[in-house]
C-alpha cells in the first residue's frame, strides 16, 4: 500500500509522489514518533504479519468453535504501546484527557496502567477498508438500540483497536449495548515490559476474538453519528487487492 501527500493549488487538487507505507499523518513530535518506531512498531507489524499468515492459509476467516483466538505469538507489551502511541497522534485530546498514560508512553515505564475511564478493545478486521479516527460518537436509533463511543480508532486489516470508555460508566439503559461489547479488552497488556516479546495469543485471550467490519457500516442509515467539528480526524481508504 501507498500514500501521497494532497495539495491544493488553484483550486485543483494533485498529489505528490506515492511512498509506501500506506496511511500515515504527522501527528506526533519526532522524539515520540522514534520512540515508537524504534521501539514497538516492528512488534505490531510481527503480530499483524503472523496473523495474516495464519488465515491466508485457512479458506475464510475463521477461528475453530474450540478456540478463543489463533495460535499466534504477539509481544503485548509492544504491541498495545505501539496502538496506543498511534491513537496520541491521530487524537491530540487524549494528552490531556490522560496526561499520566502519555507521560508513562514518553517515559518507557515497563509496567502502565489503563487510566479509570478508558479501555482498549482488539478484534480481527478482514476488510480492505481502511479507518484511522479520533474521538466521535453513534447512536443507533433504528431497528434496535445500540452506540458506538469511541476516543480513538483503528481498523487496518488484519486487526481493530477500539480506545472507549468504561462501560460501568454509560446508562446502558438509554443508551443500549456497545457496538464494541464483544471484543476482548486488552488494557492488560500494558502490563508486560519490552523484555517480553513472545506469548500465544491464546493465553492472553481467554474471550472468543470477533471477526468485525465497523460498527457504523452496518444498517448505515439507522445510525446518527456526531463529532466535534474542528478537532475530529477521520483518515480512510483502501488496500489494494
Amino acid at each position: 500500500m501507498t500514500s501521497a501527500a494532497v495539495r491544493v493549488h488553484s483550486n485543483e487538487r494533485t498529489t505528490g509522489r506515492p511512498r509506501a507505507g500506506g496511511m500515515w499523518l504527522r501527528g506526533l513530535c519526532r522524539d515520540c514518533n522514534s520512540l515508537a518506531g524504534e521501539n514497538y512498531d516492528a512488534a505490531y507489524g510481527d503480530f499483524a504479519a503472523r496473523l495474516a499468515a495464519y488465515f491466508s492459509a485457512r479458506t475464510r476467516l475463521l477461528l475453530p468453535a474450540a478456540e478463543p483466538a489463533p495460535p499466534v505469538s504477539v509481544a503485548p507489551g509492544r504491541v498495545v504501546r505501539s496502538v496506543l502511541i498511534g491513537m496520541f497522534a491521530t487524537t491530540p485530546h487524549l494528552r490531556t484527557m490522560f496526561p499520566d498514560l502519555a507521560h508513562d508512553l514518553q517515559h518507557r515505564r515497563p509496567h502502565i496502567t489503563m487510566p479509570d475511564g478508558a479501555t482498549l478493545r482488539m478484534a480481527l478486521y478482514p476488510s480492505r477498508s481502511t479507518r484511522l479516527a479520533s474521538m466521535a460518537y453513534g447512536l443507533r436509533i433504528l431497528t434496535r438500540r445500540q452506540h458506538y463511543h469511541i476516543f480513538s480508532e483503528i481498523y487496518f486489516r488484519p486487526l481493530a483497536w477500539a480506545l472507549s470508555p468504561n462501560e460501568d460508566r454509560l446508562d446502558a439503559d438509554e443508551l443500549g449495548e456497545s457496538a464494541v461489547s464483544s471484543w476482548p479488552v486488552v488494557d492488560q497488556w500494558l502490563k508486560y515490559g519490552d523484555d517480553v516479546t513472545a506469548l500465544d495469543l491464546r493465553y492472553l485471550c481467554h474471550r472468543r476474538i470477533p471477526i468485525v467490519d465497523h460498527p457504523l457500516r452496518e444498517g448505515r442509515d439507522e445510525w446518527v453519528e456526531t463529532f466535534q467539528n474542528d478537532t475530529a480526524a477521520f483518515l480512510e481508504g483502501n488496500i489494494p487487492s
